[in-house]
């Protein structure tokens, strides 16, 4: 399968990581005479060994010794295909390289490729076959016809790691799963969706499927197989039963091997209206009332998977009716909006969320968002910019609406500007809504597993920034005092909207108890909220 040149060596030269088509354009102006010209370095393999065939008169055989004496690798000798090969170099990965796998031993692996991969390629090839990895030289239309004959005419979806990943990513999609998570333990590979915000067990893969669907959720994403001592996040985009969705893929490495999590994002079902988030008439109402100023700082807070990101992006809807220059900085860009500039932070280019929104500020934008503020200097311009004429919007990560004053002023904005910035905040949670069928009485209940409920619904503590709220805020009054204010100006608590929510029989008490901290007087927050017919039901708690 591999025929050496007269002045091959035992190791392949280093070459510089860039592309195929760059390594090989290079190696071509190397070999051939200083009169030949191949052209710009843009083109295909292909089109490169073609134009270095006319340009020399010699046939692939010549033109690989060429090469391969370039290199200082041998020449590849391809036959009949090896089926046993396909088990160790998935098809993506082998079309992705520009490689046909030709030959494996128990501690090598030899492919064919018009030019030598780079050290990222090289490990690919070594994590995925377990082995070193040869390279050989080979013409690409060898490569590409090669490649045909191993894998065989049929669909890559037909070939069962593939298939595995599908069915796994089609199934939970089918389940309303919100997140994917693939656990790899002494059982084997766990599979758990999150449904409405619960982590449930799905099925458990054997163990000898761990690599492979790792390895093939890697690939689908962008992401390097054969790094597995690093966290990494890529991105795919899927199509199941006719819907285009993003995924939003996280690996980490663990003690059994590699966990990975992905996030289903799906634009279509996500609400992307203030009317469609559940809210209550006059809570609508206040907030809207926020989203209508031209100038301030409205700030969404909660933790992870609370629906912050929904609200944003209804907000975000709610005011480009206006027709204003909307501009966000996000990490990372979940949905795309028309008519919005949305930009993605990259830490490691230097575009963290300061650098973009410095920038964006000289982008002449009416609202910005920005995803998160996690750091003194994000906080202090984004404060900064709306004083002078901006609406900006934002996250945090707090418990509740109050405590975001106190998280501001931690993180070093001053008092007196955060209290002339500020003009609400919206701190929420998401309950599991009761299953209709279930309430209905009706005996299937496949649409929600059994569980007796189905979606989520909102509740949500609006905290407007009124006049004694402001007072309070600029004076630097703790968190207490904060709220006590906002409840004097009509804020009511998550757990008193989640009451509400009971009361019109969206969600029960159990599932309240589930997500939010039980207040120390149940029947005093009852009469808060305006329910003090539910007293009756916290003698069964």
């Amino acid at each position: 399968m591999l025929r050496r040149t007269a002045t091959h060596v035992r190791r392949m030269k280093p070459v510089v990581a860039t592309s195929p088509e760059q390594r090989l354009h290079a190696a071509l102006r190397s070999v051939l005479p200083a009169s030949a010209d191949v052209g710009p370095p843009d083109q295909t393999p292909a089109e490169l060994w073609a134009v270095a065939r006319r340009a020399t008169n010699a046939d692939d055989a010549a033109l690989s010794e060429r090469i391969a004496r370039h290199f200082g690798v041998g020449v590849a000798c391809v036959g009949a295909p090896e089926p046993a090969l396909k088990r160790l170099v998935p098809v993506a990965l082998a079309e992705r390289l520009g490689v046909l796998p030709l030959r494996a031993s128990g501690s090598v692996l030899t492919v064919g490729t018009p030019a030598p991969g780079d050290a990222a390629a090289e490990g690919a090839l070594s994590a995925a076959s377990g082995r070193r990895v040869r390279f050989a030289i080979a013409p690409p239309d060898v490569v590409a016809a090669g490649i045909a004959a191993l894998y065989g005419e049929a669909e890559p979806d037909e070939r069962p790691v593939v298939k595995l990943v599908d069915r796994v990513v089609a199934e939970g999609v089918g389940r309303g799963a919100s997140d994917i998570h693939l656990e790899c333990g002494d059982a084997g590979v766990v599979v758990r969706y999150r449904v409405d915000g619960v982590l449930l067990d799905a099925a458990t893969l054997s163990r000898d499927a761990g690599v492979p669907v790792v390895s093939r959720i890697k690939i689908m994403s962008g992401l390097d197989i054969a790094d597995r001592l690093r966290p990494q996040d890529g991105r795919a985009r899927v199509t199941v039963g006719g819907r285009a969705l993003d995924l939003r893929v996280s690996t980490l490495p663990a003690a059994h091997g590699e966990k990975v999590v992905i996030r289903v994002l799906d634009g279509a079902a996500t609400a992307l209206s203030l009317d469609a988030l559940g809210l209550g008439a006059a809570d609508l109402a206040r907030l809207e009332t926020m989203l209508d100023a031209r100038e301030g700082l409205v700030l969404v807070t909660g933790p992870t998977g609370s629906g912050k990101t929904t609200t944003l992006y209804a907000a975000l809807r709610h005011v480009q009716k206006r027709g204003v220059n909307v501009v966000t900085v996000e990490d990372p860009v979940e949905y795309r909006l028309a008519g919005i500039s949305q930009v993605q932070v990259n830490e490691r280019a230097g575009l963290t969320f300061a650098a973009a929104l410095r920038s964006i500020l000289r982008q002449d934008p009416d609202v910005v968002l920005v995803g998160e503020i996690r750091d003194r200097e994000t906080a202090t311009i984004a404060v900064q910019a709306s004083l002078t004429g901006h609406l900006v919007l934002s996250t945090l990560h707090t418990i509740d609406a109050a405590s975001a004053v106190t998280r501001l002023t931690d993180l070093g904005v001053e008092p007196f500007k955060l209290a002339a910035a500020l003009r609400g905040v919206v701190a929420q949670r998401l309950l599991r809504r009761l299953c209709e069928r279930c309430r209905r009485g009706d005996p299937d209940c496949a649409s929600c597993g059994g569980s007796g409920y189905r979606g989520r619904a909102s509740v949500v503590e609006l905290l407007c920034a009124s006049e004694e709220v402001a007072r309070q805020v600029a004076s630097g009054a703790p968190t207490a005092a904060v709220a006590d204010a906002a409840r004097a100006a009509g804020m009511c608590s998550l757990w008193e909207s989640g009451l509400a929510q009971t009361s019109r029989g969206v969600t029960d008490l159990d599932e309240l108890h589930r997500c939010l901290e039980r207040p120390p007087d149940l029947r005093a927050a009852a009469r808060l909220a305006g329910l003090p017919h539910l007293d009756a039901l916290f003698e069964l708690i």
